[in-house]
């Protein structure tokens, strides 16, 4: 049938074991973090929150001295003056939110690439600000990678030069749950040039539980008409999102999916010619937190811009803006 496809087999022994571990564990020198406690999450909230909290008072302050200015002293703003004093405000609020995040990484990594996503939502001065959290992350080290995918994705009498023949130690992009790296397989595996999704350690039990955290704390202050941010919203909606980002044999399940149902015609009864490019992932070599696919060279929509200038391309350029239009309408039509 149309909708039929066929899992990639997952590693289901020892190599695809659980990241629950109660204390640090090293593997082939690389230390892999413990969970947090409770403690450590409660720890991280403070420190968001000891940010938040006063720009959430700024805004505030300043809708009440913008009242006091017009009651008490006379004072009419146009909504120009209006729009600057507001401008300057969430540009003062981003810069710090954005070293907040820098700071705190994980789960405030993942917030940040909600809120640099939603323009319609958020204040531009917000979205620009975090903008750069996309796929431009601290990396795990190297060594941390490898020892992630030898305990998640190796047979017990494979060693890690037996499946892969390269490895970029560069990741081609990091973020909040996990890295991406270019690799060779060995000729036993078939010799292909793959990218390679690596989870980070522990990360699943970090960023549920900072969630839960800041959702108890945030919901009092849903309905404050000052704020530019509904973080309850925001962190309801990162819920819902992260309870399937975890699983990355599900993510291989839909890529074949969707495969299947772009390769076949509507009614499903014929095969046709696919309307793009998209990775496959490699059967065999799937785990929950390692996931191996085609590796597809180009240039992320997140860095188009920074190519264009690379290529001494002016990004508001006709021609530019011609492209953009053209993208657009290959991804809609």
């Amino acid at each position: 049938t149309a909708n039929a496809f066929v899992a990639p087999p997952a590693r289901t022994d020892s190599a695809a074991s659980s990241f629950s571990l109660n204390a640090a564990t090293t593997i082939e020198s690389a230390e892999f973090p413990p969970p947090l406690s409770r403690v450590d999450r409660l720890k991280r909230a403070a420190q968001f929150w000891s940010t938040a909290v006063p720009i959430i008072a700024s805004y505030y302050g300043k809708s009440l001295d913008l009242k006091l200015r017009e009651a008490l002293l006379g004072q009419k703003l146009t909504e120009e003056q209006i729009q600057e004093i507001w401008d300057e405000q969430h540009e003062i609020g981003a810069v710090k939110l954005s070293a907040t995040v820098a700071s705190l990484k994980g789960f405030y990594v993942k917030t940040a690439q909600i809120i640099s996503s939603r323009g319609d939502l958020f204040p531009e001065q917000y979205t620009e600000a975090l903008s750069c959290f996309t796929d431009n992350v601290d990396p795990m080290s190297p060594a941390l990678a490898k020892a992630v995918i030898t305990q998640e994705l190796l047979n017990r009498d494979e060693t890690f030069e037996d499946v892969f023949a390269e490895f970029d130690e560069v990741p081609l992009g990091s973020a909040s749950i996990a890295q991406v790296h270019r690799c060779v397989l060995t000729e036993k595996y078939g010799g292909r040039e793959v990218a390679v999704k690596i989870q980070r350690p522990s990360i699943e039990s970090k960023l549920m539980g900072d969630i839960a955290n800041l959702k108890a704390i945030s919901k009092p202050l849903q309905d404050a008409d000052a704020l530019p941010l509904d973080y309850y919203t925001v962190f309801c909606e990162l819920e819902k999102q992260l309870a399937d980002e975890f699983d990355f044999v599900a993510e291989a399940v839909a890529m074949d999916r969707i495969y299947n149902s772009l390769s076949r015609t509507m009614d499903g009864s014929a095969p046709t010619e696919l309307p793009i490019v998209m990775p496959r992932p490699v059967s065999g070599l799937v785990s929950r937190r390692v996931l191996v696919m085609d590796y597809l060279p180009g240039v992320p929509l997140s860095r188009a811009r920074e190519e264009m200038q690379k290529r001494g391309i002016d990004p508001e350029s006709p021609e530019a803006k011609l492209f953009a239009r053209n993208l657009l309408l290959a991804l809609t039509k």
